[in-house]
């Protein structure tokens, strides 16, 4: 679904931010991009958009040239969820959501009765019809990111592109988004998506974009890519994998645990 060769990501005539990197995404794979901030993660995203042009190497999707899509054809191929969204009209949140179905709509058209249909499907796979017609500028942060989602949702495109998804949700909210993904790509979809948590990685991705400092780069599976080494590599503190046994379903899950936890149990031995 993509392929990148040689990517070297950055912003006009500056310094390459990110590269030169290659990887590679097949249909239904969950693939998550981690490593420090500043890093340049959401520069390589929007650079695997069409946001920003890129310095060096080449991107292809679903077997064509990035660069040989018109802005609609893109539209109908790749949906992206950014990491925050500034509300700027107090729309209902439904007309927010329709607004995804652009893509599919003649220009200059209205939405159509079956696009609030599939608007108001998607806000219920984001278990948030409820919030249909409340202002969209009324909403909480995390509330505004579950519609951006829906909305995305909206563009029935085979590909998502996700910025931190659950950088504004609660736990029980993240919890929801993260479920959701997996259940996206086991319908087909493929997800490449941004995260902070190498927790939320070994629940749901196949493969891993591991970037960081001094032009880092690994990619692979979980297991292969995110070792207690790369994760000190990446984040500089030192983190020690354990399983967990999921009882109920006799599953194993990796967890990380930061040694500083250490000094915390100390401390509080020490009171």
């Amino acid at each position: 679904m993509l392929e990148v060769d040689s990517l070297i990501c950055g912003y006009h005539a500056g310094k390459p931010v990110v590269g030169p990197v290659s990887f590679h995404v097949k249909k239904g794979e969950v693939a998550c991009l981690v490593g420090p901030n500043g890093i340049g993660k959401t520069t390589l995203l929007k650079t695997v958009l069409g946001l920003l042009k890129p310095m060096g190497g080449t991107i292809t999707i679903n077997g064509k040239p990035g660069s040989s899509y018109t802005v609609k054809d893109f539209a109908r191929t790749v949906a992206y969820v950014p990491q925050g969204h500034v509300p700027p009209f107090p729309y209902a949140v439904k007309d927010v959501v329709v607004m995804g179905c652009n893509p599919n709509m003649n220009e200059f058209s209205s939405p159509r009765s079956q696009d609030y249909d599939t608007a108001m499907e998607m806000l219920d796979r984001m278990g948030i019809s409820h919030l249909a017609d409340r202002d969209y500028t009324e909403l909480s942060g995390g509330e505004r990111q579950m519609v951006v989602i829906a909305r995305a949702l909206a563009q029935k495109t085979e590909f998502l592109v996700m910025d931190e998804p659950t950088t504004h949700l609660d736990y029980g909210n993240g919890i929801k988004v993260l479920t959701q993904v997996s259940r996206l790509a086991d319908v087909g979809y493929t997800i490449l998506m941004i995260t902070h948590a190498p927790d939320h990685a070994f629940w749901c991705a196949d493969r891993i974009i591991a970037v960081g400092k001094n032009g880092f780069f690994q990619e692979g599976s979980p297991e292969e890519v995110l070792t207690e080494e790369i994760l000190k590599e990446l984040y500089s503190v030192d983190i020690r994998l354990t399983d967990v046994l999921l009882k109920d379903v006799e599953r194993h899950v990796k967890v990380c645990v930061p040694m500083a936890i250490n000094n915390i149990f100390q401390r509080k031995e020490n009171l």
